[in-house]
């Protein structure tokens, strides 16, 4: 009996040595592919790489010209900063369009380039100074040209929502939370009105790009075993004051945890300031860091899934009330809500993640 207690005992322990063997060499073969092991989970080293194609989800109509100023930034003593002297107007007007902006660094371009061309996938780190510059969004002469251009006084244009870049392509392995951004902003040509909007994160039935073909059906039960917010930014600090939500108060269901109520100031503006015509360019808020959260249960099946932030309309009572809170500003003032007759046949902002 002592005999076959021995025996069993040394059989156990040269199946558990065969075990750990087995292991150390399963370990060996993974590093050598460029992966590692934690908590008996795969995961890539590149958090920004995808098995999905990228290409897929490019717009074609992407324009990736980069001006010359990404070589040769040429320094502009009238707002002692490298943002280019665009033709087309006096100094002072350009000082009204563009005062109020951060200082445009020197190596904009640079870095614009390098996001544009896939070289900066981080871009979540890029500062205000970057994002917040209608030349991240293509500002060029050309489209100064249009901004400037004679425009009718009873003609205006309301101006739409866009984001850039529309996606994110993200590997993550089960149990872990990622932070991505995406850049939300109004018409670079010059928006006349303010617009307003709910942002919103969604699970698309399917993974679509702009030319409206599918990628990937979703997974059944995504909600189930991934899970994601809207972080920032807070939400609009007018829609928020005491006195609008007095006003608002039985006429309105209250936010869900999962939006955001965002207002996109204008863009142009020209007023009559004592004989003088006077524009009212970009503010800082024309443009606005959207950040999701996404995170993944430790039994999420692997596999592609796709999480979107998209918008939809205020009330009516909602969009009632800003239209009396900006009803006392300058002429070109009004209010809209940000969906009308144009809108992606996808999300706005597509987070195609895979769960390796």
């Amino acid at each position: 009996m002592e005999k076959k207690k021995r025996k069993n005992y040394k059989l156990i322990i040269g199946i558990g040595i065969i075990a750990i063997l087995i292991g150390a060499v399963i370990v060996g073969i993974q590093a050598f592919g460029g992966q590692k092991i934690i908590d008996d989970v795969f995961y890539s080293d590149d958090p920004y790489n995808s098995t999905v194609p990228y290409d897929l989800f490019e717009p074609s109509s992407l324009n990736k010209s980069i001006s010359q100023l990404t070589v040769e930034p040429v320094y502009n003593p009238l707002t002692n900063d490298y943002r280019p002297r665009w033709e087309g107007c006096t100094d002072a007007q350009y000082i009204q369009i563009f005062g109020e902006l951060p200082k445009f660094p020197q190596d904009f371009y640079k870095k614009y380039s390098m996001f544009m061309h896939g070289e900066l996938t981080d871009y979540d780190r890029l500062d205000p100074e970057y994002w917040q510059q209608p030349e991240f969004f293509d500002m060029n002469q050309h489209n100064f040209n249009t901004y400037v251009g004679n425009r009718s006084t009873k003609m205006w244009t309301p101006g739409t929502i866009s984001c850039k870049p529309t996606f994110r392509l993200v590997e993550m392995k089960q149990g872990a939370t990622v932070k991505l951004s995406t850049f939300f902003h109004t018409e670079v040509i010059g928006s006349e009105a303010y617009l307003a909007g709910i942002f919103q994160v969604i699970y698309p039935s399917s993974a679509m790009n702009y030319e409206g073909i599918k990628v990937f059906d979703q997974p059944e039960g995504v909600e189930d075993y991934i899970h994601a917010k809207i972080i920032g930014p807070d939400n609009d600090q007018v829609y928020m004051s005491a006195s609008f939500q007095n006003n608002l108060q039985g006429l309105y269901d209250d936010l869900t945890e999962n939006e955001r109520m965002f207002v996109f100031p204008t863009t142009y503006r020209k007023v009559d300031n004592q004989g003088t015509s006077v524009f009212y360019g970009f503010s800082p808020e024309w443009s606005k860091k959207v950040t999701v959260e996404i995170s993944v249960d430790r039994n999420c099946p692997k596999g592609n899934y796709d999480i979107g932030i998209d918008l939809r309309n205020p009330t009516t009572a909602v969009i009632q009330e800003y239209c009396w809170v900006f009803s006392g500003s300058p002429y070109y003032s009004f209010l809209f809500p940000a969906i009308r007759n144009w809108r992606p046949i996808c999300p706005f902002f597509q987070v195609i993640v895979t769960v390796l």
